[in-house]
């Protein structure tokens, strides 16, 4: 069942899936570069990842992270940027409705 509003089941599956594999592979780097749980997991604490520009790089591409650098995380040809001015800050999607 998806965590938040915004994903049908089988999205949140193939997001789960992408976000389970991430820490495996680069999850040192993220550490080392200063990734936070809201870079990566954020979505907005109310209407989840409907609100695009609160989410973190896992919970906006349903692919496997390719690569990951101080500022980006790049899945084939699409770039997530977490250094957006006014960007604002989600929570961590398992803390949606709490």
């Amino acid at each position: 069942m998806p965590p938040c509003p915004g994903f049908s089941a089988q999205r949140w599956q193939e997001m789960r899936e992408a976000a389970i594999d991430f820490p495996d592979r680069f999850g040192e780097d993220a550490i080392a570069l200063a990734w936070t749980v809201t870079d990566l997991f954020g979505v907005h604490p109310t209407v989840g990842v409907v609100r695009v520009d609160y989410c973190g790089g896992l919970m906006i591409n349903a692919r496997r992270v390719e690569a990951i650098g101080d500022t980006w995380i790049r899945y084939g040809n699409q770039t997530y940027r977490r250094d957006r001015p006014g960007r604002p800050v989600g929570v961590p999607v398992w803390e949606v409705g709490r």
